[in-house]
């Protein structure tokens, strides 16, 4: 039977910290590297390979728009949107740079990509083609949300699909479990 002797603190440090690095030795050389999701599953994803035009007009300074067309055009990397500004200007913006910038957006239109996310442009932002739905309250008339649903469906039809496993309902984030509790105060 091996027998440890611990004469001191210091060898029961050293003891505990070869014990530590052992483990995670174990676990790297043991291991493929690929992450755990608890309950993987797997969901089918539609992405498109085809871009919008959005025509928008601002109905009140900065922050609020409605949608006067749309067209699908053939390259993504090329959508934009298309702004007439209530002082007669009309601005050109581009969704691959409003992507980029994110939410750090600021300036004249910093609000017009969470606007967009209930239009056709949605399609451009969103990974996944199934979580795009459009809001008719964000189109100027029934016509033009008519025409943009028409194309919504023609988008879906051509869309290409993919598998990708998602974490399952058991693989929560920070703070998932039931026992995480806030208490006010």
């Amino acid at each position: 039977m091996l027998r440890l002797h611990f004469d001191s603190v210091q060898n029961k440090l050293k003891y505990l910290c070869l014990v530590c690095i052992g483990s995670f030795l174990f676990q790297a050389c043991f291991s493929d590297g690929s992450p755990r999701f608890k309950d993987a599953e797997e969901i089918d994803v539609l992405t498109t390979s085809q871009g919008v035009l959005s025509e928008i007009e601002e109905i009140e300074p900065g922050n609020e728009y409605k949608v006067l067309n749309e067209e699908i055009i053939d390259e993504k990397a090329k959508s934009m949107a298309i702004v007439h500004n209530l002082d007669g200007t009309t601005d050109s913006l581009s969704f691959a740079k409003m992507e980029k910038e994110g939410s750090s957006s600021t300036g004249r239109h910093s609000s017009i990509r969470p606007f967009l996310m209930g239009t056709l442009a949605a399609t451009f932002f969103n990974r996944n083609f199934n979580r795009t739905a459009l809001d008719p309250t964000k189109y100027k008339s029934p016509s033009a949300y008519d025409k943009s649903k028409g194309m919504h469906s023609n988008l879906k039809s051509t869309a290409s699909t993919r598998r990708v496993k998602v974490p399952g309902k058991g693989s929560k984030g920070y703070g998932g479990s039931k026992s995480f509790r806030s208490f006010g105060g």
